[in-house]
């Protein structure tokens, strides 16, 4: 029997004794741009929300992991959409996570519609960090959990990191976070960063995004401000975030179809 069967049915429902979480949404009016295509940082929220409920239901939720010292924060994030999905439906966000390495998680997505078809598809890799040193904290030295996951991947590639690009002489997005930017963690929401790529590019209305990557360098607290550098190429575009201090707060690449 071919084995892509079994992978889409793992991709639809979650498996009995492995880690994972499906839920329904609806999709509100302003989780999309003005040209009604789904906006990036409504993506990442979904998923998020998703991700948050399912890590409780396993015992490494906020709450469990602040206990112990540290909070999760996701470093790298990719998601490819496959089909826009439409204002007002109903979807399904299914979340599973992967056997965890020696400092991160990995964790996939996928949305679909009521007809079971593949809306979009997305993975994610998460690290613990100290509460007081703001410094990764080891897997080991945290989770004591089941060992036991669904190891299907939504990219079959390794997703690679985004390339640093020159920013001499380029003009920059210049924002300070607002007060509801912030999450519990006391920075910026990782969700947020889409909103602050999509408004320095100022994407028009002709072609559509294809797929998002940010991978997340360093985080960005309260009263920081922050450049966004936006490097455009044919069927592309590169952004790039620079704290106050020179940092590099984060990369993303977008491709476009």
């Amino acid at each position: 029997m071919s084995e892509l069967p079994l992978l889409l049915a793992r991709d639809q429902q979650d498996i009995p004794g492995v880690p994972g979480l499906s839920l329904d949404y609806r999709l509100r009016w302003m989780d999309f741009d003005r040209y009604q295509r789904i906006k990036p940082s409504a993506i990442l929220d979904l998923f998020q929300d998703v991700a948050t409920l399912q890590a409780g239901n396993q015992g490494i939720g906020y709450e469990d992991m602040i206990k112990k010292g540290v909070f999760w924060v996701v470093i790298r994030s990719k998601f490819e959409i496959v089909r826009q999905p439409e204002r007002h439906s109903t979807v399904t966000v299914r979340t599973w996570p992967h056997s965890p390495s020696r400092f991160s998680f990995m964790r996939d997505f996928s949305m679909r519609d009521e007809e079971g078809n593949l809306l979009i598809k997305a993975t994610s890799e998460w690290v613990f960090m100290g509460v007081e040193s703001r410094k990764f904290v080891r897997i080991t030295d945290a989770y004591d959990g089941t060992m036991t996951f669904d190891e299907h991947r939504a990219f079959s590639e390794k997703v690679r990191r985004v390339m640093d690009f020159d920013t001499q002489d380029a003009q920059p997005f210049v924002l300070k976070p607002n007060f509801v930017d912030i999450d519990d963690n006391g920075h910026v929401n990782n969700a947020i960063y889409a909103d602050f790529v999509l408004n320095a590019l100022q994407p028009t209305g002709e072609g559509s995004l294809k797929t998002f990557q940010i991978d997340y360098r360093q985080e960005v607290r309260p009263d920081e401000s922050l450049q966004v550098f936006i490097h455009r190429e044919e069927g592309f575009a590169l952004a790039k975030g620079v704290c106050a201090d020179g940092a590099v707060s984060f990369l993303s690449k977008l491709e476009f179809a």
